[in-house]
């Protein structure tokens, strides 16, 4: 079995990912033995922060990750994960961001550190994508829920077109009992489009780990 992993930090010296060019080298090393044959480098973006010139940085260090893992026979696309902020709209409306390469998809995550916010805060700036011509794919939606799912309003994102991303790292219990319960409700009910690792280093927790996570689902 082989894997695309779309949504991972392996670009170096760019954001809170891979801190050097030798550990984006590990991290490749051991995306490859996990079977991921295909990366989709997606560095963080945060409205308000990141300006175009900025963006031409990230896109030139992916264009380097892609030399870089061809060495280990893998392909990388280029994209980014957006933050969604009280600046995003501006950013949206200015082509701030990296979607999927060649495609209309565009990851983008809400602030893991507190509750999912209100409908101004999450579903105008989803809307705001949606009519910009670009499907958000939903980073790691486990970890937005503190106190339980409120599974009708994931059943109603997926219902406007939306994708769902979990990270492999929550189905393995990496940030806590809640996050690993969310995720496998989520799964059991069959709101999940894509799981991917958010791979932040080459050691540790926050590793490609697709091979492993497959392996447990698939029992």
């Amino acid at each position: 079995m082989q894997f695309i992993d779309t949504h991972g930090h392996y670009a170096w010296g760019i954001d809170d990912g891979m801190p050097s060019l030798e550990e984006a080298k590990e991290a490749l090393k051991l995306a490859k033995k996990n079977n991921i044959q295909a990366i989709v480098a997606t560095p963080h973006v945060i409205p308000g922060s990141h300006q175009r010139e900025d963006i031409m940085e990230i896109r030139s260090r992916i264009l380097d990750l892609k030399q870089l893992a061809l060495q280990y026979d893998i392909q990388v696309y280029e994209g980014c994960e957006l933050f969604l902020n009280h600046d995003c709209i501006e950013a949206i409306h200015h082509d701030l961001f990296i979607p999927f390469e060649n495609t209309s998809y565009l990851l983008c995550e809400f602030d893991v550190r507190k509750e999912l916010g209100n409908q101004e805060e999450v579903e105008d700036y989803l809307y705001e994508i949606e009519m910009k011509g670009y499907t958000p794919i939903i980073a790691h939606i486990e970890r937005y829920f503190k106190d339980g799912l409120d599974i009708d309003r994931i059943q109603d994102l997926i219902y406007s077109g939306y994708i769902i991303q979990v990270n492999s790292s929550s189905l393995l219990g990496v940030h806590g009992k809640t996050c690993k319960n969310n995720a496998f409700t989520l799964l059991d009910k069959g709101l999940v489009h894509i799981i991917a690792s958010d791979t932040h280093r080459s050691t540790g927790k926050r590793i490609p780990n697709l091979l492993e996570v497959y392996e447990i689902l698939s029992k």
